[in-house]
């Protein structure tokens, strides 16, 4: 009985090991937090987005430290007086599990769809989707080499060696 406990277990470790790899591989950004709010998973597309290291995702921060880190490191575009109120309002969408899905437009001209899901457990899942080629087709035409200029053909990781190297 032992024995087919273990097995179990190191299936199920099998299988957590796996999707965690899955969702490395996607371009949308995924944060699950506990009933606590503090990270328990930060997928590598969430980390590339805004310029964290894997130092601070694999510690479990608090979500409110991970939107400290976007503030200091400038990831919003959005002017300075404005920072707190967003960050205000998002902390009070994650608690109340608000799953009113709002576009994030960052400095380097992309735009991540943000959503908030209420998981079974008490935790929540946040979802970043690149909304970008969705969003900016509105804008107005003389922005669009502005925009253009901004693309990092190697994937986001250019932008992201920028930001570490500030």
């Amino acid at each position: 009985r032992l024995l087919g406990t273990f097995a179990a277990e190191r299936q199920s470790h099998a299988t957590a090991a796996r999707l965690s790899a899955a969702l490395d591989q996607v371009d949308i950004g995924i944060v699950l937090l506990d009933a606590e709010t503090r990270a328990e998973f930060i997928n590598r597309a969430f980390r590339d987005y805004f310029a964290l290291p894997d130092e601070v995702a694999d510690g479990k921060p608090p979500f409110i430290a991970l939107m400290y880190h976007g503030r200091d490191t400038g990831a919003f575009e959005l002017p300075e007086n404005e920072l707190g109120t967003f960050i205000a309002q998002r902390m009070e969408m994650v608690r109340i599990g608000d799953a009113t899905p709002i576009n994030i437009a960052l400095r380097n001209g992309e735009v991540l769809r943000f959503v908030c899901a209420v998981l079974p457990d008490g935790g929540r899942m946040l979802s970043y989707t690149p909304v970008t080629d969705l969003v900016r087709h509105t804008d107005p035409p003389a922005r669009a080499e502005y925009y253009r200029s901004l693309r990092d053909p190697a994937g986001r990781r250019l932008m992201r060696y920028l930001r570490v190297a500030e």
